[in-house]
């Protein structure tokens, strides 16, 4: 047997730098590509779950407006036929008192020189809606400080229309910016190019992960599409 050269061993081949490069490159591209993939199955997660919310509450709502002939409006709004904003970051009016009142609590809220009652809204107490409890970072339910947030932890909006209250004074006009008319004003927070609220009792809309109405980052009043916007609304 003739015993074999060592210099003719044969030796395992490395990878070179080019082939380490692409193989790098490939799986930052792979992993880019995951990443993408899971924040938009994310943010279609975070849509649905606002529709979900928003389903509930037209539930809770409309079963309010069969009760009480009306949405619940805050006697001073009531009186006056105006309609109301919830919610609005630039608003005055927090979500807290749409909660206390469909879940049927005893809760006055102070509004300026105005007294927001719960109990005047709902004297009978009847629990309309049980609310889910937000997480610590004040997403996806009511929070410890008793506002209802989205998803992406802004408070929903909340549009109600005071002349679908039962109060008999009410004089129908044609429109005048929310005070005693059938339109439901929004003041430009809840209407878009393609779409706005029109005669409903009430309306909830978001403007979702960004934060901002439609997708061009517009400020509240202006009138930008809806289409291809991360915005949700229940109309």
């Amino acid at each position: 047997m003739i015993p074999m050269n060592p210099r003719h061993k044969s030796k395992g081949r490395g990878f070179t730098l080019v082939e380490l490069l692409v193989v790098i490159a490939i799986v930052a591209v792979l992993a880019l590509m995951s990443f993408i993939g899971s924040s938009r199955f994310i943010e279609k997660g975070r849509k649905v779950q606002t529709m979900a919310l928003f389903r509930d509450f037209t539930v809770g709502m409309t079963m309010f407006v069969n009760d009480y002939n009306g949405p619940p409006t805050p006697q001073p709004k009531r009186d006056f036929g105006l309609d109301t904003i919830y919610g609005d970051p630039g608003g005055k009016y927090s979500t807290q008192f749409l909660v206390s009142v469909l879940a049927g609590q005893d809760k006055d809220y102070p509004y300026g020189g105005d007294i927001f009652s719960a109990k005047a809204a709902n004297p009978r107490g009847e629990s309309y809606m049980v609310f889910k409890t937000a997480s610590a970072d004040k997403k996806y339910g009511v929070a410890v400080d008793g506002k209802l947030y989205d998803p992406w932890g802004s408070e929903v909006m909340v549009a109600i229309n005071a002349f679908k209250s039962n109060n008999p004074s009410d004089v129908l006009v044609p429109f005048n910016n929310g005070k005693n008319d059938s339109r439901l004003h929004t003041y430009g927070l809840a209407e878009y190019k393609d779409t706005k609220p029109m005669e409903q009792a009430f309306v909830f809309w978001s403007y979702g992960k960004d934060k901002k109405k439609g997708n061009n980052g517009a400020s509240y009043g202006a009138i930008v599409p809806y289409a291809g916007s991360d915005d949700v609304i229940s109309w």
